[in-house]
C-alpha cells in the first residue's frame, strides 16, 4: 500500500519538526510564527509533491500518508484520555506537532486538547495535497506532467 510513501511521509514529517525547532529558537514573535507555520504547510506540501509516488487513486495515495496522523491521533487520545499531573502527555502530543507552539502563541491561545487536538490532520493533509497535485499532472513548479 506504499511502504515508501509511509516511510518518506514519516522522515519528512520529522524534517518538519527539526526545523520548526530551529526556526523558532531564531525567534518568537507573533508574525514570525505564523511565518514559520506557512514554511511548514508549503514543506510538507512542496516535499509531497516532488518526493512521494502517486498510487493510482485519491483514497490509496490518502491512505498512503495517513499514518503519520494516526500516530498523532492515537497519541493525542491517548493524553487526553489518560491526562498526567502536569499535562506531560499532553506534551507530548504538541511535541508531535511542534509548529502548533507558535500557532497558538502567535493567536494567544490555550494550546490545551480543545483546541490543539484538531491540527493532527495537518501532516497528512498537505501531503496529500501534494501528492494529488503530481497525480494530477501538475508539479509545485507549476509544469503539467504527463
Amino acid at each position: 500500500m506504499g511502504g515508501r510513501n509511509i516511510l518518506l511521509s514519516f522522515v519528512f514529517h520529522f524534517l518538519l519538526l527539526v526545523m520548526t525547532g530551529i526556526l523558532f529558537r531564531i525567534g518568537n514573535h507573533p508574525l514570525f510564527s505564523m511565518i514559520v507555520m506557512l514554511v511548514v504547510l508549503s514543506g510538507y506540501t512542496l516535499l509531497g509533491n516532488i518526493f512521494l509516488k502517486p498510487l493510482g487513486s485519491v483514497a490509496t495515495n490518502l491512505l498512503s500518508v495517513s499514518f503519520v496522523s494516526l500516530v498523532g491521533f492515537l497519541i493525542g487520545l491517548y493524553a487526553w484520555l489518560f491526562p498526567s499531573m502536569m499535562g506531560f502527555n499532553w506534551m507530548i502530543f504538541l511535541g508531535y506537532y511542534l509548529y502548533i507552539f507558535g500557532v497558538v502563541d502567535a493567536l494567544n491561545l490555550d494550546p490545551g486538547p480543545h483546541i490543539t487536538f484538531c491540527f493532527f490532520v495537518v501532516p497528512s493533509l498537505f501531503l496529500w495535497i501534494g501528492l494529488q497535485l503530481k497525480a494530477s499532472g501538475y508539479s509545485i513548479s507549476g509544469s503539467r506532467t504527463s
